[in-house]
């Protein structure tokens, strides 16, 4: 599947790098081109974003379901007779993600055990990871078990100590450091343990707020997915591949024609602004041309 296959409407996740923090932004496919998938503009500061990187994306594909994540080639602001966007390329297909495999979080914690609803057969255990799907136990070789057997797992994890309790299926046997261990399915994921991997998730990768940045959020009412209504999707894709390549391959006597050969310099984008030179560069420049103007004065008095 290529990237321009994706389906209008699909929600677009982008964690970006700007001013050394990580940023997650949002926005919403329009439709896939022949270079790529337009997506509605994104924002930052009032000014349309500009990645000099790629970056990872993930996209929920609203045509059958499935979550893409891989990395983009390019990510640039264009200009089209309905507006401003943004376009994303890739290189590469695109594969569906694994549903069935659910990042695991590390807990080593001790708790206890009991085999098949037997309270007799109490066992001590260390509870080495869980995740969505199941959750991994280090027993002792005292504890006889099999697969296909129902355990009820009871720990405590977090500064106030808060008691978990999981019901799940032993499906796999191996060993951790030359130590038995037990690979289960969980049964019920019940709002504890859900409370509990969102607690370490945000432990490992932190929360999106902390970076400090926000990023503009598109407002529907600023850009409809359906650019014109009165023509068909696919009249729209042609008149936008028109603007697209106009401005990929300027037309000869254009007065437009990029100049520069970094197509990326905002100043050949009309809709990016350069930012304000700051104090610090403004004195660095008149340093810059006062000694300039001081070799300039002694070359004089050489040629004297």
């Amino acid at each position: 599947m290529n990237i321009n296959d994706i389906a209008g409407g699909s929600e677009i996740k982008i964690h970006a790098s700007i001013n050394q923090h990580n940023v997650v932004l949002m926005t919403e496919a329009i439709f896939g081109v022949k270079s790529g998938l337009l997506v509605k503009p994104m924002e930052y500061f009032g000014k349309y974003m500009q990645f000099l990187e790629p970056s990872q994306i993930q996209i929920k594909n609203k045509r059958d379901g499935r979550i893409y994540k891989f990395m983009s080639t390019s990510i640039t602001p264009v200009k089209t007779r309905y507006g401003n966007f943004h376009l994303i390329r890739c290189d590469s297909e695109l594969e569906p993600e694994n549903e069935r495999k659910s990042e695991r979080f590390y807990l080593e914690k001790l708790g206890v055990f009991r085999i098949n609803g037997n309270s007799a057969t109490i066992k001590n255990c260390i509870v080495h990871d869980i995740s969505m799907r199941g959750m991994s136990l280090i027993i002792d070789n005292a504890s006889k078990v099999k697969v296909g057997d129902h355990i009820d797992v009871t720990f405590r994890y977090g500064e106030l100590l808060h008691q978990y309790e999981v019901a799940a299926t032993i499906v796999r046997l191996f060993s951790v450091s030359n130590r038995p261990a037990i690979g289960c399915s969980i049964s019920n994921m019940n709002v504890d343990l859900i409370g509990l991997l969102s607690t370490k998730k945000s432990e490992k990768y932190g929360n999106i707020e902390d970076s400090g940045v926000i990023a503009t959020p598109i407002r529907e009412d600023i850009v409809p997915t359906n650019l014109n209504p009165d023509i068909s999707k696919q009249q729209q894709i042609v008149e936008v591949e028109e603007d697209l390549a106009k401005q990929i391959i300027p037309e000869k006597n254009s007065k437009e024609r990029i100049k520069s050969s970094n197509p990326l310099d905002p100043a050949n984008l009309e809709h990016i602004s350069r930012e304000p030179k700051t104090l610090r560069e403004q004195r660095k420049e008149a340093r810059m041309a006062e000694q300039a103007k001081a070799i300039e004065n002694l070359l004089d008095l050489k040629d004297v």
